[in-house]
């Protein structure tokens, strides 16, 4: 995920139902994007955070740790409290983020996407 040049990462936490229901937004915000950005390659993720323990989630977690403390993006307690947050990535840096991806809509994710990729 980190190496590809733009990535959309939709975190959530299984006891949330912020977070299921937003995980139905990303994706058609993902098919949605694909319907009108045929010129432009995002690659879409979906984590369950919901075990720290999995050396995966450890991972992540600290790598989403660290660019909270480099980038100007407030993602915590967010992601954390299982709100369904979307994350985009470009080439390795955060350029972006939304608290609830459910709130905001799969038509409004997808618009967004093409903003922070253009």
């Amino acid at each position: 995920m980190l190496a590809e040049e733009n990535a959309a990462l939709f975190l959530f936490v299984d006891w949330s139902d912020y977070a299921r229901r937003g995980r139905e937004v990303f994706t058609a915000a993902a098919a949605k994007f694909g319907e009108r950005s045929c010129d432009r390659s995002v690659s879409w993720w979906i984590f369950d955070l919901s075990s720290i323990s999995s050396p995966v989630s450890e991972v992540l977690h600290r790598w989403l740790t660290l660019q909270k403390q480099r980038a100007e993006v407030r993602m915590f307690p967010n992601i954390a409290t299982g709100n369904g947050s979307v994350v985009w990535i470009k080439s390795g840096q955060i350029v972006g983020f939304e608290a609830n991806a459910q709130l905001s809509g799969h038509d409004a994710l997808a618009h967004r996407t093409e903003k922070v990729f253009s």
